[in-house]
């Protein structure tokens, strides 16, 4: 009787397509040991890998080596220390007989195809006796991407991927397995010859200076199906990391406020913007009204309000990845003028003659102190109601009626940030013109909107403010239109006309323009647009 035993054992010298290799002990770790069977794992990186297999006789064996990568049915590799000429892998093939029952099988130039089953075998054992392990060779390296960027700068919110594939050739299938920073979710693809597995994650702030990272190892140690008597059922060892760049994570200008918020600002204070951003932003104040620029997060309220209410632009901005990024808020500042003072007057008295006795003088009824008052020449006293500072109008939307009866604009803010404006205009007939345009935003006190009227192919752009007295708005709009040339010279264009200005009053709330011109058929006017008619 006689029998054999099969030690498979892995040595290899091992090329670097990509990534790193797992140090252990500061040696760099091997795929396999000299323990008895043993499932191996493997890179294709042109090494060789060493099987070996010896008999517990000295004489009288018959060692075999079949292998199951190439051919599912088997295919004979030796005979003892023979290899098999007719096997399309023999020039690759090597038997090493160093000892009388050693009989090693050597495989040059590991390729991908020879990921697969390998038996030693002795022949003249009764009966037969045989062991096996599996080689799984990976193809490479895992080949990893993501769309984070080499400097690891990701923006809140942004969508990213990182993901690691392989082919391999075997029956035993490697893992991958993640680890980062929550929240991520992963997902996984696995085939007889390859393996996917990625993470899709929404940047958040806790993840930076995070990375994510892919280990592609084994996890079982037999196929999937039961293995026969003799196979080992070993974890195969191999061990590659990726690790992701290191996340930087940056986000634009947002949240945006000011303070101090105040109905009524004095002279000397300083207002200060604030955005929440990360690289941190820079800042620039403009007064819209004057156009003039302030460098810098804060600036001080000066003599020049007074009396006026200023509308004020803050810009945020900050650069990620060569891109700027920017936000902005709007404020009003308004800084009320110095009150009337009441003069103090000397007051008139009356004298009364009584007969028969002396004159008497009382004083005159004195003027009501509840509001100014100014004493004339004459010594009178005259009452002067405190009249409100003129302020912007705040608010666009509404129906609005001219001082000429022939005008009527509805007016829609689309966009309270950007100012843009929408609505319909009649001048001189019953029918509605769509307009657009915009409007200083927030505060609405500058406005300009265009439209064209079919009738004669007039276009009129009106440039308006609108502001309110005493409680009482009006918006004041100058028109200029220009029509279609007549002639055919080159040199010469349509006619350019300048109108007088109409001055509107809100008549109604928020309207629908549909509304308006749901029973006004849109014919062709004879007006055009000054109410003329042509």
């Amino acid at each position: 009787m006689k029998s054999a035993t099969t030690v498979l054992n892995l040595f290899f010298a091992l090329h670097c397509l990509c990534g790193e290799i797992a140090p252990t002990d500061g040696k760099v770790q091997t795929f396999g040991t000299a323990s008895g069977p043993r499932n191996v794992g493997w890179y294709a990186a042109g090494g060789s890998v060493t099987l070996t297999c010896s008999s517990d006789t000295t004489s009288g064996h018959r060692i075999v080596w079949t292998e199951y990568a190439t051919n599912p049915n088997g295919a004979q590799i030796s005979d003892n220390t023979n290899v098999l000429p007719g096997h399309p892998n023999a020039a690759r093939y090597q038997i090493v007989h160093d000892t009388a029952t050693q009989y090693d099988l050597v495989i040059q130039a590991v390729a991908l195809f020879d990921g697969g089953t390998y038996r030693c075998e002795d022949l003249n054992a009764a009966p037969t006796d045989s062991v096996q392990a599996e080689l799984i060779v990976l193809e490479s390296f895992p080949n990893c991407n993501t769309t984070i960027g080499w400097n690891g700068i990701v923006m809140e919110d942004q969508l990213h991927f990182v993901e690691c594939s392989v082919n391999f050739q075997g029956n035993i299938p490697p893992d991958m397995t993640w680890t980062g920073p929550p929240p991520f979710s992963v997902a996984k693809s696995v085939s007889k010859t390859s393996i996917w597995s990625g993470v899709e994650l929404f940047v958040v702030r806790n993840q930076n200076g995070s990375f994510f990272q892919c280990v592609t190892n084994f996890t079982q140690g037999t196929p999937s199906e039961p293995p026969p008597p003799g196979a080992a059922i070993n974890v195969p060892t191999l061990f590659y990391v990726y690790a992701s760049p290191r996340l930087l994570v940056s986000w634009a200008p947002k949240n945006m406020y000011y303070d101090p918020v105040k109905t009524y600002y004095d002279v000397g204070d300083t207002i200060t913007c604030h955005a929440d951003a990360y690289p941190l932003p820079s800042y620039r104040w403009q007064n819209m009204l004057t156009l003039e620029v302030i460098n810098g997060q804060s600036f001080s309220v000066d003599e020049d309000y007074v009396g006026m209410t200023t509308t004020m632009r803050c810009l945020a901005t900050n650069e990620i990845n060569g891109f700027d990024f920017a936000d902005d808020i709007f404020m009003n500042v308004t800084v009320l003028g110095p009150t009337t003072e009441m003069e103090t007057t000397t007051s008139p008295t009356t004298t009364t003659t009584t007969t028969g006795g002396p004159s008497t003088s009382s004083p005159a009824t004195p003027p009501d102190s509840s509001f100014p008052s100014t004493t004339t020449d004459s010594g009178d006293v005259s009452i002067e109601p405190t009249r409100q500072p003129m302020v912007p109008c705040g608010e666009l939307t509404g129906r609005w009626q001219s001082d000429d009866p022939s005008a009527t604009l509805c007016l829609e803010v689309v966009d309270q940030n950007s100012g843009e404006i929408r609505g319909q205009m009649r001048v001189g007939s019953q029918t509605f013109v769509d307009i657009v345009g915009r409007a200083t935003p927030v505060t609405f006190d500058l406005v300009g909107w265009s439209g064209l009227w079919p009738d004669d192919a007039f276009v009129s752009s009106y440039a308006g403010e609108c502001h309110s007295c005493d409680d009482v708005e009006e918006l004041v709009a100058n028109p200029i239109s220009r029509s279609i040339r007549i002639s055919t010279g080159c040199a010469e264009s349509g006619p350019v006309r300048n109108g007088s200005a109409f001055h509107f009053h809100r008549t109604g709330g928020s309207c629908n323009a549909e509304k308006l011109v749901a029973s006004k058929p849109r014919h062709v006017s004879h007006y055009n647009k000054f109410g003329i008619r042509l």
